[in-house]
């Protein structure tokens, strides 16, 4: 059997604290393993911490709550129905007789006004968020997000 003369082992370990707390302490967690290993020769890499960014909408998607910049934002069920079928299907045109018969449960197209006035709500509950969603004159809707919007599925703890 030939002789194994290097090895790598990869541990990963978050972090999180607020301020400079974080580097010093995975710079004091390095040590200490170097120091409970035997190994002062050891190469431990501490890779500087990664700024976690808020979207600007977050839809989760399963207890059917809307966050902005972290904050909540109070939809009617059509509303988050509307809102979440546009964000969870991005880059396409989403017309209006469609967005009736997919979210409202409707063929009837009397009125497709009515997808107009749900859209002219959310982007005002909104606010500076409201650009995520745009009209496409004459045809529909569409949301071009890239990034800014995310949605999620929450997944229940195993116990």
């Amino acid at each position: 059997m030939p002789e194994v003369t290097d090895v790598e082992v990869r541990v990963v370990i978050r972090v999180s604290a607020t301020g400079t707390r974080v580097v010093d302490a995975a710079g004091r967690l390095a040590e200490a393993l170097r120091t409970a290993l035997d190994l002062p020769d050891a190469d431990v890499v501490v890779e500087p911490p990664v700024a976690r960014v808020e979207p600007e909408l977050r839809i989760l998607a399963d207890s059917r709550r809307v966050l902005r910049r972290g904050v909540p934002v109070e939809l009617t069920r059509l509303e988050f129905d509307l809102l979440h079928h546009l964000c969870a299907n991005p880059h396409r045109v989403h017309r209006r007789t469609a967005l009736m018969a997919t979210v409202w449960g409707t063929r009837s197209v009397v009125d497709t006004r009515t997808v107009d006035v749900h859209v002219r709500r959310i982007r005002h509950k909104l606010g500076d968020a409201a650009s995520v969603i745009t009209t496409v004159r004459g045809v529909g809707y569409r949301v071009d997000h890239a990034g800014e919007v995310v949605v999620e599925r929450e997944t229940p703890v195993s116990r």
